[in-house]
């Protein structure tokens, strides 16, 4: 009854709210009186304030500019509670399906304005812009996606530092910091600028205890006037100061993300590593007698709730809500993390039928089997909605990288499962997505636009056109990642961030925004979308046309260039010769060798904050996307079939059982990423009687084959197939895709075509 009452109540906010986006967007009128009408005007004063002061203060910095906003924003924004949570988040300035990036907040000015201001100051830029849409657009040439400028989503909060010190030690620290620095200075500017928007943070918790204490005043039910209590206590002492109890650690962690995100306007993924942080305070709430573990659940079931309700879970037929939270793997020192809040977010997950927020389940060699028993319980009852993180890879990836031992523990995934280095700066998780089986492609023929990359003429050995081919995929890198570097050197004024950089370590003791490189890292991420075909179709080459001389170079692009139609001999022969991903060593070792040989140059690339590049096999559902301007490769894909996904292999080859790619993956080395994600999308057999335990072992053999990131999934193509044809028998059928889980039923015909395809073996 009380989760039910939740949902109504956010139900029908959510839904008034809904008409915000095309209001702003498209134009549309608000309706007189409306809860849209209202935050419209809020948003409007803002703005007309904002260009008042800028007009006459043209030379403020852009820091300053948006601290000033926080601030306008926590005193005019209306505090939306609902009565039957106990929390306190929702500001009502956001639209419901964001997590921070929409043009709705009155932050979006610096956008709107200054960034309006930069191109016309920089002409140059624009015309990159439009060099972007031109050649790298992915529904045309198929090459790219990409952000002109850097990724503002994909990022965490510094939990662990709010933990520990709450805003006023973090605003303790900048005072200190300001009383050495020059009046006027960008490093003076910065830490102003921290403190004005921590101050607004508080004043925003402040006003949320002033409305409970409001609505106090008429309340009658019993359950209410305690949550409201709750909340006009608790909205005086977080985020100011340290979580005390597992109540108030879970108010820092909501609070924190979605108010940074309305303020900020950049996306934050994450919603931070629960049971580490949340574990000794509800360990030491139970032996006070402070909590019991039923009331323990009961907040965590109304903590989890509002995400899928804001983003029409029940027919959104794409629900990317970018909500994740951590759990498992090892703490900062190497200890598994495993207790009882664990356990009860992931049963209370399943218990209570939510899709978010998103499960990144990490695990480490120490971790107990009882923990990935619990999640294989969920799991084989059909709660797809788990990826499992494998710390030896990532950590030892991230360590590669140039992250010192013990931060890299610190790690969490945001997003889908994008690496992130909680409270360390900002990784760019997903800025730049790049085909490499279209760059394959253009470097054996030509294409409408793609004029600037040469295809390979003449190639006297294998590696020879290896070696072609390995400059072309660099040159164009670089190319890239300059032009690139270029534009957010420029386009990074609009975007100063003195909110989320103060929980960040570095900013604060460099007195600068993690924009300008202020955090302890400052990596960027190059996403590698189609390895598994890109590997594939070279060692076709290999084989066919410089070990057999089969045909010419020449002879099997024309080949390609009519589709295969009329080859289907020669089609088979590709099909049939060994493939990665299938424990094959010879097709695996040139997969590791193209990836080694990118991830080497990848990393010699700076980024315009002075970081270096790393690689990522996290490709989202770019395989899919790109697949409309992708043509036939010699692996024996026709035109506009899909590429190989993440780490896994491609789908022109059933695959015999699922240890197969386990063996593919211990033929590999993924630390090369640098910690940069590697997934591996893979269907569990329903035959079989697999229990608990069985998913455990399965976990395990998967650890020892070193295994980066596992995305499971516990379907039948029967169950899809049946699904598609009687939808209304299927409404609650979960399916876990490219890092987001959704229900099966509301997705569009194409992707439950694409996703009935992959279980089309061993049904």
């Amino acid at each position: 009854m009380l989760y039910e009452s939740a949902r109504n109540e956010m139900r029908v906010f959510y839904r008034a709210l809904d008409q915000l986006r095309p209001c702003i967007e498209a134009g549309h009128t608000p309706v007189p009186g409306s809860l849209v009408e209202r935050t419209l005007s809020v948003r409007q004063g803002i703005y007309e304030e904002m260009d008042a002061f800028w007009a006459e203060h043209p030379d403020t910095p852009p820091v300053l500019l948006k601290s000033r906003i926080h601030r306008l924003m926590a005193e005019r924004f209306m505090p939306q509670i609902f009565p039957s949570s106990p929390f306190f988040f929702e500001m009502g300035i956001l639209d419901p399906d964001s997590w921070g990036l929409a043009p709705a907040p009155a932050s979006h000015w610096m956008w709107d304005r200054v960034n309006e201001g930069i191109l016309k100051e920089h002409p140059l830029i624009a015309d990159m812009y439009r060099h972007f849409d031109k050649l790298f657009d992915f529904q045309d040439i198929g090459l790219c996606g990409i952000h002109a400028s850097f990724d503002v989503d994909h990022h965490t909060l510094g939990y662990t530092t709010l933990f520990s010190l709450g805003v006023n030690g973090l605003l303790e620290k900048l005072s200190e910091k300001l009383s050495s620095l020059r009046k006027g200075s960008e490093a003076h500017d910065f830490c102003t600028a921290a403190m004005e928007s921590l101050n607004a943070l508080l004043l925003a918790a402040k006003r949320f205890s002033e409305k409970a204490e409001e609505l106090l005043r008429d309340v009658r039910d019993e359950k209410q006037k305690l949550f409201l209590s709750m909340i006009a206590r608790t909205a005086k002492k977080i985020p100011a100061c340290p979580p005390e109890t597992f109540y108030e650690g879970l108010c820092m962690l909501l609070f924190t993300r979605e108010a940074t995100a309305a303020l900020e306007n950049i996306g934050i993924s994450q919603l931070g590593h629960m049971d580490r942080l949340l574990g000794p305070l509800y360990e030491a709430d139970l032996a006070a007698g402070r909590i019991t573990e039923e009331e323990a659940r009961e907040l965590l079931g109304l903590w989890m709730l509002h995400t899928d309700i804001k983003f029409h879970l029940d027919d959104n037929a794409w629900p990317e809500t970018s909500t994740c939270i951590q759990l498992g793997g090892c703490d900062r020192e190497g200890k598994a993390v495993y207790n009882p809040v664990t356990r009860m977010v992931i049963e209370e997950h399943h218990r209570t039928g939510c899709v978010n927020p998103k499960l990144n389940c990490r695990y480490c060699k120490t971790s107990p089997d009882e923990y990935l028993e619990v999640i294989g319980a969920a799991v084989l009852a059909g709660h797809n909605n788990f990826v499992l993180i494998n710390d030896d890879i990532v950590i030892s990836g991230l360590v590669r990288s140039g992250v010192n031992l013990l931060d890299a523990r610190m790690y969490v995934s945001g997003g889908c499962q994008e690496t992130m280095i909680e409270g360390f700066g900002h990784t760019e998780g997903a800025g730049l997505y790049v085909s490499l089986p279209r760059l394959l492609d253009l470097s054996l023929r030509y294409d409408r636009g793609t004029e600037f990359l040469k295809p390979i003429e003449n190639a006297a050995s294998f590696e020879d056109f290896y070696g072609q081919f390995i400059a072309t995929v660099t040159r164009f890198f670089r190319v890239m990642i300059d032009q690139r570097n270029i534009s957010q050197q420029v386009l990074k004024e609009s975007i100063p961030a003195p909110l989320f950089s103060s929980t960040q370590h570095g900013c604060i003791q460099n007195a600068r925004d993690y924009t300008k490189g202020g955090a302890k890292y400052n990596f960027s991420t190059v996403a590698l979308v189609g390895l598994g075909t890109t590997a594939d179709s070279l060692y076709v080459l290999k084989k066919l046309v410089f070990e057999e001389k089969r045909l010419t170079l020449s002879e099997f692009n024309a080949v390609l260039a009519k589709n295969w139609e009329g080859y289907e001999d020669l089609r088979q022969t590709a099909i049939a010769l060994p493939k990665y991903g299938h424990g094959e060593k010879e097709p695996d070792a040139l997969a590791q060798r193209f990836l080694s040989d990118i991830a080497k140059h990848i990393f010699s690339l700076k980024n315009e904050r002075g970081g270096r590049h790393i690689p990522s096999l996290f490709v989202y559902y770019y395989y899919s996307y790109f697949a409309d301007a992708l043509r036939a490769t010699p692996d024996g894909r026709r035109d506009h079939d899909l590429a190989s996904p993440g780490c896994a292999p491609s789908q022109l080859q059933p695959l015999t059982d699922v240890t197969a790619p386990l063996r593919t993956m211990a033929n590999m080395n993924f630390t090369v990423t640098g910690g940069g994600s590697a997934v591996l999308d893979l269907k569990l057999p329903l035959s079989g009687g697999m229990t608990p335990k069985h998913f455990a072992a399965f976990v395990r053999a998967c650890e020892a084959s070193r295994c980066p990131t596992l995305q499971p999934n516990f379907l039948s193509q029967k169950e899809l197939l049946d699904a598609k044809a009687h939808p209304e028998q299927h409404k609650d059928l979960m399916v876990r895709i490219s890092g987001l889980s959704a229900y099966f039923v509301a997705l569009t015909d194409k992707v439950q075509d694409e996703i009935i395809a992959r279980y089309s073996v061993n049904a």
